[in-house]
């Protein structure tokens, strides 16, 4: 499995200009798998909690490559209100 996920990995690197260097360690596999299964099922979706640089963010994102979907990312700040919410899902739906 680790082979496969650093073949994943290449690609990735190679498609997107934002580069990933990841560790591929017994636990992080298995996160991989298991966000790629959640993604895999009818309306799949998961919340994924951890604490800053857990590297959460890119497992996710490398996961959703696996599975050919793009990633939709919102980033709070101070200053998002409800009109920036909204515009945000207006971007997600269409």
């Amino acid at each position: 499995m680790g082979t496969k996920l650093t073949d994943f990995l290449s690609v990735y690197n190679v498609t997107y200009p934002k580069q990933m260097h990841l560790v591929f360690f017994k636990d992080a596999i298995s996160h991989v798998a298991r966000i790629s299964r959640i993604l895999k099922q009818p309306r799949g979706n998961c919340l994924i909690i951890g604490v800053s640089g857990s590297g959460r963010s890119s497992l996710t994102r490398l996961a959703a490559f696996c599975r050919g979907f793009e990633v939709f990312e919102i980033e709070i700040t101070k200053n998002y209100k409800e009109a920036a919410w909204k515009d945000d899902l207006k971007k997600l739906l269409k």
